[in-house]
């Protein structure tokens, strides 16, 4: 079964993600801030990344930066 992170600091926006990516048979996780997000994709190791841009602290940018630094993320 494929694995999807789904990245959001709206508690509805992520229900909904999940809900919908559930029904339609993927794996799913879900992080709700920026922060938490690196430690959240080494944990799941997801297939697919979906990442809000505006987060607080930590924003998407940043985090994308951060990912592609990271050899073991590419």
């Amino acid at each position: 079964m494929k694995k999807i992170l789904a990245v959001d600091d709206e508690p509805e926006m992520l229900s909904l993600m999940k809900f919908a990516l559930d029904k339609a048979g993927f794996e799913v996780a879900t992080c709700d801030s920026g922060r938490k997000a690196m430690q959240a994709i080494a944990d799941a190791k997801p297939d697919l990344l979906i990442l809000d841009m505006m987060l607080p602290g930590v924003d998407g940018y940043s985090l994308l930066g951060e990912i592609a630094a990271e050899p073991a993320m590419k």
